[in-house]
């Protein structure tokens, strides 16, 4: 069987499974995954076929026995680093894009994202941005539009089993939201419409999971509007600790802005695994957020850093509980037929077949 070799410049993160899922997936293509690093032994994710470059003194022949035929990098800044291994060993390269490694949002991404892909859209290569605003970005970047192919990210909905919502007895209604710590997830304006919120309603809590550098900064505010009973930080936290705390909540937000550095979205997994358990949901017309959400239909969406936007969407759900199922099964139905995760893991392998053999078509041709 032909394979596929997946890069990674480092071990896996606790929020990567979404990756992970990505490379162990045996479809049409066998997966093997390749980095410069000894795994740990106690992991969450396991390869049945890991191989530390480091140890493997051919090259040239550990690809022909193992009978590779790609590189897939996961990431932008990944692809700087095993690009040149493609080039050596004449094997097609695909890259996926995730958000600030498409941005063309501000002066200094521009030239790093220009200057990073220069090489490798003249070579034989694909870009697989996770939505269609990316691969737009893409087109600024000077990628040629017959080298992008989106592919939406998929959600394994047995871990996100569908639950309607009901307004709480006790008033002590959840807010939840998910996403590293840093500015494009908006969190402090998610934090200063709470705040507004909590005047009317002070039983209400906000939940926010993830980890990231601005956690100093996020604490600092939530004590100075003297919020400390009422949102919590809870750091990071597995798929598996995730979902159950999304079991837990009655509306998710995720105001999603883009960073002063241009640092964007592409479409949030986690406002995908809050639709899939039934979770009404509010977001931005941010990046590739509205090619999942429909405004009014299947989510909330506002106006990036929009404080009072956001605070009338909050307030309409809590004051129209009614409206709760009509949004959460619309929004399950989008999961279901767009972004499942069995479903985007095999257009993964489709996609790997028509670039494969394309790869080798102009090969073959070249060479007569």
């Amino acid at each position: 069987m032909e394979t596929i070799a997946h890069y990674l410049m480092e071990d896996m993160k606790i929020n990567q499974r979404f990756i992970y899922n990505q490379m162990v997936y045996q479809g049409l293509y066998r997966s093997i995954v390749i980095g410069p690093f000894p795994r740990k032994q106690d992991t969450d994710f396991p390869f049945e076929s890991f191989y530390n470059m480091n140890e493997i003194s051919d090259l040239d022949a550990f690809f022909k026995e193992q009978k590779v035929v790609a590189i897939h990098a996961h990431h932008g800044k990944h692809a700087v680093d095993v690009f040149p291994l493609a080039m050596q060993h004449n094997l097609p390269f695909i890259v996926s894009i995730r958000g600030s490694d498409g941005s063309a949002q501000s002066e200094v991404l521009y030239n790093k994202n220009f200057s990073r892909y220069r090489s490798i859209v003249n070579y034989d290569s694909l870009f697989v941005p996770v939505c269609e605003y990316l691969g737009n970005e893409l087109l600024k970047l000077g990628v040629p539009s017959d080298k992008i192919n989106v592919l939406y990210g998929g959600i394994d909905l047995d871990l996100f089993p569908f639950q309607e919502r009901r307004k709480p007895f006790d008033g002590e209604f959840v807010i939840i939201s998910v996403g590293r710590l840093v500015q494009k997830k908006g969190h402090e304006t998610l934090i200063h419409a709470f705040r507004t919120v909590q005047k009317n309603h002070p039983q209400i809590k906000l939940k926010i999971i993830g980890g990231g550098k601005e956690r100093p900064v996020l604490q600092k505010l939530i004590e100075e509007l003297e919020l400390t009973q009422s949102v919590f930080l809870l750091g990071k936290m597995s798929l598996f600790e995730i979902a159950a705390e999304l079991q837990k909540a009655h509306l998710f937000c995720l105001p999603s802005e883009t960073a002063q550095n241009g640092d964007v979205e592409g479409i949030p997994n986690a406002l995908k695994e809050a639709m899939a358990i039934g979770l009404p949901v509010i977001s931005t017309r941010h990046a590739g957020i509205p090619e999942l959400i429909t405004h009014l239909r299947t989510g909330y969406l506002i106006e990036e850093r929009n404080i009072q936007q956001l605070v009338d969407g909050i307030e309409s759900f809590i004051r129209s509980p009614e409206a709760w199922s009509e949004y959460s099964k619309a929004a399950r139905c989008v999961i279901e037929e767009r972004f499942e995760l069995k479903k985007q893991l095999r257009r993964q392998h489709e996609l790997y077949e028509r670039f494969v053999k394309k790869q080798l078509e102009l090969e073959y041709r070249n060479a007569e």
